[in-house]
This record gives C-alpha cells, sequence and structure tokens, in this order.
C-alpha cells in the first residue's frame, strides 16, 4: 500500500513510473509525420546524415573566403546558389553569389551580406573586410550523422517534424494511442438525479493528451458492480478514469474495490482539491487505473495535476508571473493547496515590467464568490464554473497581496 498522503511531488513520480509499465505493453505502428503530435516514440531516431548537409548561407549575399579580402572576381549562377543546390568548388579570389538555405561553395568560409556589397564590372567591393563564420550554419553543426536526436519514449510535438523532415523521414515507429475508458460513479448520476458533470470533460483532457478516450457509461455506488466494471473494462483498454467515489463515506466504494483487485501505487494524495485520488495497476491485464473524485473542481485538479503525467510523462508544468492582488490564507493543514486564479488588469512590478494580477477564484473580487478572507477547497471543489478561472496556483502556505506568483496557465495542462 503506497503512503496515506504522498505529496505532490512524489505522487506524480508515481504515475510517471506506472506510465513506463504501461507503454512497455503498448503495441506500435507506423505514424506519418501529419498526425504524429502526442505519439510516444516506439524507437530512437539517430541521425543518418549530417544537418546541414552541406555549410549554408543563412541570409541573401555573397560567399567568399574570408582571407581573400576585396575585390573579388563575381561568379554567376544564374540567379545565386539556392536551397537545393548541389555547391560548387570555390575559386580562390572569387564571391559567389548565393541565397538564404543556399550552400556555401567549398572553400568558402563566410557570406558577406548584399547590403554591404557593391558590384562594379565583374567586380564585388565590401564596405568592411570579411570575417570568417559570418552568415553561415556549418555543415553538421546542428545535427551530426549518428548522433540520436530524439530518444524512445519522448512524446513527440507538432516542432519535432521540422527536424524529422530534414532527416529524411516521413514516418516514424510510434505507441499506440492510450485507450482510455472513462466511467462514472455514482447512484445519483446512475439513476439520472444528477448529471454527469465530469466525463465529457476528461474526454476532451484525454484526447488533448494524445490518448484515445471513449464515455463508459456510469455505475451505482456498490462495491461489488464498481470493482466488476472497472476489471472488464481494464481488459478492453489501456486506461481506465472513474469519477466519483473516491471520499469517506460508506457510499464511497471506488478505492475498496481496488483494493481487492489491483496493485494501489498511489492513494490519497496531499492535494486538495483532489485528495482521494487513487491511482493502481492490473498486471494481468497490463491496465492503469485512476480513480479521480466527483465533484467537478476536484476532479479537475487531480486529473491536471496527477493523471495527466500518466499520458505526457513528466512534462514540466510551464508558468506565468502574476502578482497577487489580496492576501490568501489556507487551511491549516500540511497540503499542497491548487487554488485557480483570475488574470485581471496589468499592474506594474518593481523592474518597471507589467504582469496580470492574480485574483483568487471564490475569493469576494472573483467572478464567483465562494468564500472570505481563507481558501475553502472543499467550496472550489464543487464548483463547476471554472471556466471562469484562467490557471492555478499551488501553495502549502498561501500567499500576500503583491506577491510575485507562479501560475500555470490551464491551456498549458489542458494540452
Amino acid at each position: 500500500m503506497a503512503p496515506a498522503s504522498p505529496t505532490r511531488e512524489s505522487a506524480v513520480a508515481t504515475v510517471t513510473d506506472l506510465r513506463a509499465d504501461l507503454l512497455a505493453t503498448t503495441g506500435t505502428t507506423r505514424v506519418g509525420l501529419d498526425e504524429v503530435g502526442g505519439r510516444v516514440l516506439a524507437e530512437e531516431v539517430v541521425a543518418e546524415r549530417d544537418v546541414p548537409p552541406h555549410s549554408q548561407a543563412t541570409m541573401d549575399g555573397f560567399a567568399v573566403a574570408a582571407a581573400d579580402g576585396s575585390p573579388l572576381g563575381l561568379r554567376e549562377f544564374d540567379a545565386g546558389v539556392g536551397p537545393g543546390d548541389a555547391p560548387p568548388s570555390h575559386e580562390p579570389g572569387s564571391a559567389t553569389r548565393v541565397r538564404t538555405g543556399g550552400p556555401v561553395p567549398e572553400g568558402a568560409d563566410t557570406v558577406v551580406v548584399r547590403e554591404r556589397a557593391t558590384v562594379d564590372d565583374g567586380d564585388v567591393r565590401f564596405d568592411a573586410d570579411p570575417t570568417a563564420g559570418q552568415h553561415v550554419i556549418e555543415r553538421g553543426t546542428v545535427v551530426a550523422a549518428g548522433a540520436t536526436v530524439l530518444d524512445s519514449g519522448r512524446r513527440l510535438v507538432p516542432r519535432d517534424v521540422a527536424l524529422l523532415c530534414e532527416l529524411g523521414r516521413d514516418e516514424v515507429a510510434g505507441r499506440e494511442r492510450l485507450s482510455t475508458a472513462i466511467l462514472a460513479t455514482g447512484t445519483e448520476i446512475h439513476e439520472g438525479t444528477e448529471p454527469d458533470r465530469d466525463s465529457e470533460v476528461l474526454a476532451n483532457l484525454v484526447r488533448a493528451w494524445g490518448g484515445d478516450p471513449e464515455l463508459a457509461g456510469s455505475v451505482p455506488d456498490d462495491a461489488e458492480r464498481v470493482g466488476d466494471r472497472i476489471a472488464a473494462l481494464a481488459g478492453e483498454y489501456d486506461v481506465v478514469l472513474t469519477t466519483g467515489g473516491t471520499g469517506v463515506s460508506a457510499a464511497d466504494e471506488t478505492a475498496g474495490a481496488l483494493a481487492d483487485r489491483a496493485q494501489i501505487r498511489l492513494a490519497d494524495a496531499a492535494l486538495s482539491p483532489g485528495s482521494g485520488t487513487t491511482v493502481a495497476w492490473l498486471p494481468e491485464k497490463s491496465a492503469a487505473v485512476v480513480a479521480l473524485p466527483g465533484p467537478p473542481g476536484a476532479m479537475l485538479a487531480s486529473a491536471t495535476v496527477l493523471a495527466r503525467p500518466l499520458f505526457v510523462g513528466s512534462a514540466r508544468e510551464a508558468t506565468v508571473t502574476a502578482t497577487a492582488a489580496r492576501d490568501l490564507a489556507v487551511p491549516d493543514r500540511p497540503l499542497a493547496f491548487v487554488v485557480p486564479v483570475e488574470f485581471r488588469d496589468e499592474g506594474a512590478d518593481g523592474g518597471g515590467e507589467t504582469e496580470p494580477r492574480a485574483v483568487p477564484f471564490g475569493s469576494p473580487e472573483s467572478t464567483v464568490q465562494l468564500y472570505g478572507e481563507r481558501y475553502r477547497p472543499h467550496l472550489v471543489s464543487s464548483c463547476p464554473h471554472l471556466s471562469a478561472a484562467d490557471g492555478f496556483v499551488v501553495t502549502e502556505e498561501g500567499f500576500a497581496a503583491g506577491d510575485s506568483l507562479p501560475v500555470v496557465p490551464y491551456e498549458v495542462v489542458e494540452s
């Protein structure tokens, strides 16, 4: 059994380790470059050639050997040597017209931009002596042949495609997207007396994280039925995400159902909202289960902080700096509090720059007013109107007005 209240950092590490177990059992397929975003590489990518394959001009101008000085005789190649052309040989005492991206003649070592050159009756003169290496990317300085450029296990992003194209790849070996069943628990949802506020949210998140989600309906608060349904779904999907049933009341059955059928890797991380989250592994089915709380605010906090690493790995959460608009006290408990915030008009910081003001969501100045001076995570947990928030701060001690806060924008964790 995992520790009762692991820290946020240790909880994320546990989920990341579980991801490695999960990916080791996932099939592979050949993936075209137009659809690699979110895929996990199944094998390393090794450069079979130098990038660039020839020294390359980064500006329009004249390729020369710096030691030749000027004037130089102009060599004309139609409109100049450009991208895709074979590199000509350099003739000492000459200048070759080149275009941006074109190969630098073998033996030349610099490009003089055309604005610094004068052409007169076949001679080229420069307004200053050329300096070796200017406006040239040397062969193999971006990637050397034989180098590993992308490691196996990397989650591919759109910017990787340019390099893959440069290496002559038109496809890569990628892991199958993690098939993910999303199951709501709760008699009130199963019987239709309360709406399911979580499943479609999770489906959109999983799809943005590179997974392949499917709604699996609901199940009432019955330990045996919850356990049977999770086990059945684990036989069909790589990941099962459940919502609800993670509290401490007699009706909260999910954690108990998992304890009888799975290896519990994480239980009740020290996170609020989001406490009660359970992460488990079913080795005989090679499936992971993440049991998330049911209240929409708690589900979102737990999903974006704890479930996301299962799909994207230990991706660093990019932050933006904002100025706290007010004091915020937090409950006196050893927890990491996830505090949603709204961005308001900018205010000058000490360096004369400007940054947004961060208003704690739910505070008296917020779009939705839920509490007074002290943060109330349980009230935020139950609020479905987090559309008004722009990001969140994780804090253990609260903050004071004017403090500089590292805010994780929601668009960072929703992708």
